[in-house]
């Protein structure tokens, strides 16, 4: 099977604002060198699926796995495309489609996730990249909101995400969480060029409140990658653009 490789997680300084603009120092993983970098060179199985947005706007996700009996889980009911106006933010946007609701706070229950900070990653990991978008409004910014699979299992364990942006498509990657019962924690790298390096923005496994979101600028950016934790279902929104 193939596998990525990740660098150790090597913690960073933490930012407490519900919005984080990174310009921090970079952490550069030499072993992720390539030139000719393709999802297809890491997934054994893809498959596309078609989602729309309220607005009209069309875009096709690809989805990666290594197990292809994950990838039939994927439907339309799992992903969904959402317009951003071009005065509104993520946030904003998620709160106006009924998706956000400003009035829910974290658990208390949440804050012992800390002394499992050092999630060790199972394999089991599932790739996202949106390869079309064809927009209503041309002014209009996009999110992909993510509601996963339910497992069956009662009690689940961690499962892994990685969302990647279209290459040389967005100098701003930005992830926000909207479920009060889904806990959500993400790292985040980037290609400078196609030639590049993957160079870490956010260490493995920084924490996203319920309603809190963080977003990253890169310029220039050929392409940025996401990995998120998350268990069961959990709902999250990740978007890419300038």
């Amino acid at each position: 099977m193939k596998k990525l490789f990740y660098a150790l997680p090597i913690f960073g300084l933490l930012f407490f604002a519900s919005c984080d603009k990174d310009e921090s120092n970079e952490i550069i993983d030499e072993s992720a060198i390539t030139s000719d970098f393709s999802l297809k060179d890491i997934y054994d199985f893809q498959k596309d699926v078609t989602i729309s947005s309220e607005e009209g706007s069309t875009g096709v996700v690809r989805i990666y796995a290594n197990n292809q009996s994950a990838l039939s889980n994927y439907s339309t009911e799992n992903l969904s495309l959402m317009e951003i106006h071009s005065n509104e933010t993520l946030q904003e946007s998620l709160v106006r489609h009924n998706i956000m609701d400003l009035t829910e706070t974290t658990i208390d229950s949440e804050e012992g996730d800390a002394k499992d900070a050092s999630f060790e990653e199972t394999g089991n990991d599932i790739a996202f990249e949106l390869v079309k978008l064809t927009k209503a409004n041309p002014n209009s910014k996009y999110a992909i909101n993510f509601n996963h699979p339910q497992t069956s299992i009662a009690k689940a364990g961690w499962n892994y995400y990685t969302h990647y942006s279209s290459v040389n498509q967005a100098q701003i990657a930005e992830i926000a969480r909207h479920s009060v019962w889904r806990r959500v924690y993400y790292g985040l790298k980037y290609k400078a060029n196609s030639g590049s390096s993957w160079a870490t923005i956010q260490n493995e496994w920084r924490k996203i409140n319920n309603n809190q979101s963080f977003s990253h600028t890169k310029n220039p950016c050929y392409q940025f990658r996401f990995r998120v934790k998350t268990k069961k279902n959990s709902a999250y929104s990740v978007t890419f653009d300038y």
